[in-house]
């Protein structure tokens, strides 16, 4: 049959037609994604032995991850990632990251998204959910809570603690983190610090400030009329000897209160000051320290002693939303849990 240059072009112009619609939100969710290997993180600093270990260690979490989960409407960027030994730390931090790369419709073609803020780590040997209780803590201001803190305080739902909280993604974007901390039996790897050890800590950080505040009046205001630097002084060591009396007060509290952990947060009328409040306040910081007990110092530097899950992003985004819910529904904690002490 013999098909016309009128015929063929309009022939054309329907099957773009087609396309444009096929370029759905459906369509998107039902593509098949594709594993790409991304960027290999650096390994300066570590032995050859432990790197051997950890990469196959990493090696075998990709495996887990690709059992239980087949990419739709993304692409799966993930890679391994190792971090210099440190002296202080008994163990090693490395991991795998991935990152969900999703597709969308552009000019009527389906095509990779050149950014995400959606992602998964899982980390050996670190707590990146919070700041890392083993790298040096330098306290030096005495409105300080003098301690690490976490937001969450993580529950133990089967062996695993656990805990859920919004997050910013970037560009005012607000999106869900979730967070999975794998341990040894009914450990972890951290200390939650008590309201009497921070309140000990608290009034010998004030007591320190108070000394330094009038030393440095002293040193600096010279020139000034006594009567002056006399005002300066009474006005700075009432705001000190404020906050040391509600420590005070705070320290009467009966033995069983002051066990309990500190939960604290910043006094909106007092900047030298804090208030206990509860882990579901907003504002509260649940303060911790290290846990150098919970190491087993038999197993090379190499081995994962816990593990940190760490899925987070857009979940108000149609194709990011069904990677992170097809990803918590694939993905074998038991599996993960059992690389422990390896």
């Amino acid at each position: 049959m013999k098909v016309s240059g009128v015929g063929f072009l309009l022939f054309l112009s329907l099957s773009w037609n087609t396309f444009s619609q096929a370029c759905s939100e459906s369509v998107l969710l039902a593509t098949p994604g594709k594993w790409t290997e991304g960027m290999k993180g650096s390994t300066s600093g570590i032995s050859a032995a432990d790197l051997a270990r950890e990469k196959v260690i990493v090696g075998t979490i990709h495996k887990i991850v690709l059992q239980g989960y087949k990419p739709q409407g993304v692409d799966a960027d993930y890679n391994g990632v190792y971090y210099r030994s440190e002296a202080a730390r008994s163990a090693n931090m490395f991991g795998y990251n991935l990152r969900f790369m999703p597709y969308v419709c552009r000019e009527n073609a389906i095509e990779k998204a050149h950014e995400t803020n959606t992602s998964l780590s899982i980390t050996a040997n670190q707590i990146p959910f919070g700041p890392e209780i083993y790298e040096p803590f330098i306290d030096s201001s005495p409105w300080d809570a003098g301690f690490r803190s976490m937001r969450k305080m993580p529950v133990d739902k089967g062996g695993i603690y656990y805990f859920v909280e919004e997050t910013g993604l970037g560009f005012g974007v607000r999106g869900m983190q979730y967070t999975w901390l794998i341990t040894y039996e009914d450990k972890l790897p951290f200390l939650y610090v008590s309201k009497k050890e921070f309140l000990e800590k608290k009034r010998a950080k004030l007591t320190a400030g108070k000394e330094q505040e009038i030393n440095t009046i002293k040193s600096t205001y010279t020139t000034r009329p006594k009567a002056e630097q006399d005002a300066m002084l009474q006005k700075s060591v009432k705001g000190f000897e404020a906050a040391l009396a509600k420590v005070e007060a705070y320290l009467k509290l009966p033995d069983d209160e002051l066990t309990k952990p500190a939960v604290v947060k910043q006094d909106p009328n007092d900047f030298l000051s804090h208030l206990f409040t509860t882990p579901d306040d907003r504002f509260a910081n649940i303060l911790i320290k290290p846990n150098p007990g919970y190491f087993n110092k038999k197993l090379p530097l190499s081995s994962p002693q816990f593990i940190t899950v760490v899925l987070q992003g857009d979940e108000k985004n149609p194709i990011l939303g069904k990677a992170m819910k097809d990803m918590q529904q694939g993905l074998d904690f038991g599996k993960l849990k059992a690389m422990l002490g390896k």
